[in-house]
């Protein structure tokens, strides 16, 4: 591999952009795109960027698994356990109260005023999205509708695309093994 190869592949595990990465690395601008993209199919410029994201995965410890878990717990968490009633009305439990699949909820916490705070939560949606794409219920990509991974169909004649939803969600809180995202599922589905 080049230099110039090298810090393309260098740039491109910083934003994971081909077309950014390419001109970082002095390609020209009017085929920083065409460049990246043939870059990446080079073989030793692929090995060098696998090689990088596995060394950063295994040093940061993040897995496929922990994202799925963090969107279980945003896609399947409570907003009401945030929530304590008193005299004053209604106010967020003090953080120290709060568990870590219930502060993961929270996006923003800003002040507006004295003593009165807003709070934005991570969108359910979103969230809900991402993990029915990892479970390939809107390509089919991991299988079939209602086909278990073993091949074998386990969906009902009829079953809809909710009730088919809300039964790979639990398959998958099942895998996490989150009562917690499989009791959001059962929720959702009735």
């Amino acid at each position: 591999m080049t230099a110039k190869q090298r810090r393309f592949a260098q740039e491109y595990l910083v934003d994971l952009n081909a077309a950014q990465a390419a001109l970082r690395a002095g390609y020209s601008p009017g085929c920083a795109s065409t460049h990246g993209a043939r870059l990446l199919r080079q073989p030793e410029v692929a090995a060098y960027v696998a090689e990088a994201q596995a060394a950063r995965a295994a040093r940061t410890q993040i897995t496929a698994d922990r994202v799925v878990a963090e969107l279980a717990k945003i896609a399947f968490g409570n907003p009401r356990r945030l929530l304590a009633m008193s005299g004053k009305g209604i106010e967020l439990r003090d953080g120290d109260e709060l568990s870590d699949a219930e502060a993961a909820l929270i996006s923003e916490i800003t002040e507006i005023g004295t003593g009165t705070r807003r709070i934005k939560l991570h969108c359910k949606m979103t969230a809900l999205t991402a993990l029915a794409k990892h479970l390939g219920l809107f390509t089919g990509a991991l299988a079939p509708p209602g086909a278990s991974e073993d091949g074998t169909n386990e969906a009902t004649q009829g079953e809809s695309a909710r009730e088919r939803l809300a039964r790979r969600l639990d398959e998958l809180a099942a895998r996490l093994g989150t009562d917690e995202a499989a009791e959001g599922a059962e929720r959702d589905s009735s």
